[in-house]
């Protein structure tokens, strides 16, 4: 758009051309920046929600966190992370992962040597970092969607503040400068036929 434009009726009908794009394709882009601003929001919902979850299940291991101090290195090498399982799915025409699970490697350890505590340590362990990789996912899911939006958002810019404006000035140049042409061209042929009806007069 910052070319110099022709003057002509080949780039009138180009300019016409454009804008009638620029205004059709603009409402499906203000459509999609508001399925966007709306996954967002719900993005959002979904990680404060798995945040108080996750602080849920922290308040809960106060009462026996001192209990399973000495333990902690045991249980971290009893308890190893296998897989996180994590799909992608389609949302607002935004490959985002969705969380499905966490899934442990358990070592065996012995009942015997164990103090009855270590069982219920090792369950808040998988729930806490089961969590934590949820919030991750959805950390990483709210990132993807909010990053579409900004570019959604000065697509829309471009078009209403940039293209659209100028290509309406462009089209409103070319008709005055037709204009003109087409007026100056009158003059000249009522110039040419005085000169003739005067010789002839002669």
């Amino acid at each position: 758009m910052s070319e110099k434009v022709k003057l002509n009726k080949n780039s009138l009908r180009e300019q016409n051309q454009n804008l009638k794009l620029y205004l059709e394709f603009l409402p499906t882009l203000e459509l999609r920046k508001q399925q966007l601003q709306t996954e967002v929001r719900s993005s959002l919902d979904e990680i404060n929600v798995a945040k108080k979850d996750l602080q849920t299940i922290l308040d809960g291991a106060k009462s026996f966190s001192a209990k399973i101090s000495g333990l902690l290195q045991q249980i971290k090498s009893s308890l190893i992370v296998e897989e996180i399982s994590v799909d992608l799915v389609n949302v607002a025409g935004v490959k985002v992962p969705q969380f499905q699970a966490v899934r442990f490697r358990k070592l065996p350890y012995s009942l015997v040597a164990t103090p009855w505590i270590f069982d219920s340590a090792m369950a808040f362990f998988e729930s806490a970092v089961s969590k934590k990789e949820q919030i991750r996912v959805l950390e990483e899911k709210f990132s993807l969607l909010d990053h579409e939006l900004t570019k959604t958002t000065q697509r829309i810019n471009l078009y209403e503040k940039v293209l659209i404006p100028q290509t309406r000035n462009n089209i409103r140049k070319i008709k005055v400068y037709l204009g003109d042409q087409q007026t100056a061209a009158v003059c000249r042929a009522k110039i040419a036929k005085n000169k003739i009806v005067k010789r002839t007069a002669q």
